[in-house]
């Protein structure tokens, strides 16, 4: 079986999910209070799925099924809550020394995130990236339609570096990350333990075990 060194030693680009890779925005507590925040954006009225939900995404699928001047406010506010929320965070232990890493061995690294573009760039700033991941591949709208586990986003970072599919992997943490990966013809590097569906094509124990790799 493949390993890590030998996957990244065939490919030119690689694509870093945010979420849990890089930063971990929202636990479990601050998603629900961002939903929570984000509720009365979409109305007094939601279906009980909406109501009940932690996740500060199906409360945006939910403000984007309402209208496109729904879907941007609740998109906006969550704009907001993410950039206080990346500075409480702070970065994922590891993360900065693999994407510095990553660019001094010479690939282009890109970050993908469902998170918005302005909370990446923040975050990236802060901790003296931004000339390692040059580019940002992050939500921009409402439109959960361009969000990961769909391949927009990754879509996107593959034409920003001019690439073909086959000269990129992505390292990602997150199923939804892993899936639009897959989907878009992109080997991935999987930061997860578990049975992932479909499964990645390297699994790795931390970010330590990949920075090390070749």
């Amino acid at each position: 079986m493949v390993g890590a060194a030998e996957l990244l030693a065939d490919r030119d680009h690689v694509l870093v999910g945010f979420d849990g890779a890089v930063c971990t925005v929202f636990d479990n507590e601050r998603a629900r209070g961002a939903a929570d925040r984000l509720r009365p954006l979409v109305g007094p009225v939601l279906p009980d799925e909406v109501a009940a939900s932690g996740d500060p995404f199906a409360v945006l699928a939910y403000a984007a099924s309402c209208g496109p001047n729904t879907a941007d406010a609740v998109h906006r506010q969550l704009a907001r809550l993410e950039l206080e929320a990346q500075l409480v965070a702070g970065p994922v232990p590891g993360s900065t020394e693999l994407i510095g890493a990553l660019a001094w061995r010479g690939f282009t690294v890109t970050v993908v995130a469902n998170q918005s573009v302005d909370a990446v760039r923040n975050h990236l700033a802060l901790h003296e990236l931004q000339d390692k991941a040059k580019r940002i591949s992050a939500r921009a709208s409402g439109d959960p339609d361009q969000l990961l586990p769909g391949t927009a986003l990754v879509d996107a970072a593959i034409r920003g570096v001019g690439a073909s599919p086959e000269r990129c992997v992505l390292i990602g943490r997150t199923p939804q990350e892993l899936q639009a990966a897959r989907a878009a013809g992109v080997a991935t590097i999987a930061l997860a333990p578990g049975k992932l569906r479909p499964p990645p094509d390297v699994v790795v124990a931390d970010l330590a075990e990949l920075r090390l790799a070749g």
